[in-house]
C-alpha cells in the first residue's frame, strides 16, 4: 500500500510547518521509528520552507491501511514533542495515482507556492540522494521519483509553466526593489547557502550595490564575496549593524531563532529610519513579539499575496501541465500493476525453455527451435496480460499465478 501525509502551506501556517522540519540527519532516524510501529517497504521525506511530505509504502493489506498512517503521524508527532493534534494540518493521500499525480504536480511547480519554481527540483534530487543512501527507498517509490523527475523536464520543456518564474526569495527582492532609492540602501545577508546565493543574485540585477554578508563559516561565503564583490562581516558583530543597516535579508538552516525581542528592545530609539527584516527560513530565524514603529517584517506567509500574482497569469500553461501529467500517472500506474504479473512471466519462460531446449547446446546449435521458442513465449505472454489487463484484474492474476508459478 502506497500512502502519504503532507503538512504544506496551503493547510498549515508557518508556525506549524517550522516545527515539523524534518532536517537531513533525521531521515534515518524516522525511518526506524517508524519501523518499529509497522513494517515499511520504503519511505521517501521531503522537507522544505513550505511543506514536509512522508511518502511509504508498507505490504498490500488495506487493512493496515489506517494503522500504516496511524504510526507515521504519531511517529512524526512525538519525534517533533508537538502534543496538540497534528491531524487539522494534515492532508492524507492513498492508493497510486492519487500519489503519484501529487508527486508529478509538485516536482513540476504546480504545488508550488510559485507556479512552475524549479527549486523544488533540486529538492527533490537531494531528498532522494539522501533516502537512497540510508537505503529507504522501495522499487515502487524510486520508480515514482524517478518518473517525477522525468514528467517534470517533460513538461517544462514543452508548457511554459516555469518561464519567468521566480522563487519566494525574489518575490522578497521583488518587494524590496519597490522601494524608492532603493539603490542607495544598505544591505546585510545572513547565510551563505542556496537561498542566500539566489537573493544577492537577483538583488545585483535590481541594482542594489552596496551588500554586507555574514556566516558561521567564512569559508562558505569566498566565492560569493569574490563574484559579487561583497563586504564580509564577523558572525559575531552582525547584530552590531542593526542600528544603521537598511535591509537584512535572514536564511540560515539554524535551528534556533537569531533575532528575537531582546534584540530589538532599543532598536527604535537609535534609528533614525525604518529597517526591513526578511526572513526566507524554516524554521524561522527571527521571531519576534512586539509591535515596533521602526521595524517591518517580511516572511513566508507575507509573500503568499505577492506569490500568489502569478497563478492567473499561468493558468493555462497549468492546464496544459495538468494534461501532459495525466500520461505520466498511467505509465507509472501500468508498471506497478505489471509488477504483479512478473513473477508468472519469468516462471512460464523458464519452464518453456526448459521443455522446448533438453541442453544448452540444443538452444544455441538450432536456431529454429529458438526463433520458435521466442515468437511463441512472446504471443503467450502477451495473451496473459490481455487477459489480466496487465495485472489490474485481480482474480485472473490469482488464477494465472497458481498456474504459472511454485506459491
Amino acid at each position: 500500500m502506497l500512502g502519504l501525509i503532507s503538512i504544506n502551506y496551503k493547510i498549515a501556517p508557518l508556525k506549524i510547518r517550522e516545527l515539523f522540519y524534518i532536517y537531513p540527519d533525521e531521515y534515518e532516524k524516522i525511518f526506524k521509528l517508524i519501523n518499529k510501529r509497522i513494517s515499511l517497504k520504503g519511505l521517501f521525506i521531503i522537507s522544505t520552507c513550505n511543506r514536509t511530505e512522508l511518502y511509504f509504502e508498507t505490504e498490500d493489506s488495506q487493512k493496515n491501511q489506517n494503522k500504516a498512517f496511524h504510526s507515521v503521524i504519531m511517529t512524526l508527532g512525538k519525534l517533533k514533542k508537538f502534543n496538540d493534534g497534528l491531524r487539522p494540518y494534515i492532508k492524507k493521500k492513498q492508493g497510486s495515482s492519487e500519489i503519484s499525480e501529487h508527486l508529478f504536480r509538485l516536482s513540476s511547480g504546480l504545488e508550488s507556492m510559485i507556479i512552475g519554481e524549479f527549486q523544488i527540483v533540486d529538492q527533490i534530487k537531494g531528498a532522494y540522494n539522501i533516502c537512497k543512501k540510508n537505503n529507504m527507498l522501495s522499487s515502487a517509490i524510486e520508480r515514482m521519483i524517478q518518473k517525477c523527475l522525468e514528467a517534470s523536464k517533460f513538461i517544462r520543456t514543452n508548457t511554459e509553466i516555469d518561464k519567468g518564474g521566480i522563487s519566494v526569495s525574489s518575490a522578497a527582492i521583488d518587494q524590496i526593489g519597490n522601494i524608492e532609492n532603493s539603490e542607495d540602501l544598505s544591505i546585510l545577508c545572513v547565510g551563505a547557502g542556496r537561498t542566500s546565493k539566489l537573493s544577492i543574485k537577483q538583488l545585483f540585477s535590481k541594482r542594489f550595490g552596496n551588500i554586507f554578508i555574514t556566516n558561521r563559516t567564512k569559508s562558505n561565503t569566498s566565492h560569493l564575496i569574490e563574484k559579487f564583490d561583497l563586504k564580509f562581516v564577523k558572525f559575531s558583530e552582525w547584530k552590531k549593524m542593526l542600528e544603521t543597516i537598511d535591509i537584512v535579508i535572514f536564511s540560515t538552516s539554524s535551528k534556533k531563532p537569531l533575532l528575537t525581542d531582546i534584540d530589538l528592545s532599543d532598536i527604535d530609539e537609535k534609528r533614525l529610519k525604518n529597517i526591513i527584516l526578511v526572513d526566507l527560513s524554516v524554521p524561522r530565524n527571527i521571531v519576534i513579539n512586539k509591535n515596533y514603529n521602526k521595524v517591518e517584517l517580511v516572511d513566508l506567509d507575507k509573500l503568499k499575496d505577492k506569490v500568489n500574482e502569478n497563478y492567473n497569469k499561468r493558468i493555462s500553461e497549468i492546464e496544459k501541465a495538468e494534461e501532459l501529467i495525466k500520461k505520466y500517472v498511467s505509465e507509472y500506474d501500468q508498471w506497478l500493476d505489471s509488477r504483479e504479473l512478473r513473477p508468472s512471466i519469468i516462471s512460464i519462460k523458464k519452464d518453456l525453455k526448459d521443455l522446448m531446449f533438453s541442453t544448452e547446446n540444443q538452444e544455441s546449435n538450432n536456431k529454429d527451435l529458438k526463433e520458435i521458442y521466442d515468437k511463441f513465449s512472446d504471443r503467450l505472454v502477451k495473451k496473459i496480460i490481455t487477459v489480466s489487463e496487465n495485472g489490474k484484474n485481480t482474480e485472473a492474476l490469482k488464477i494465472i499465478n497458481k498456474i504459472f508459478t511454485d506459491d
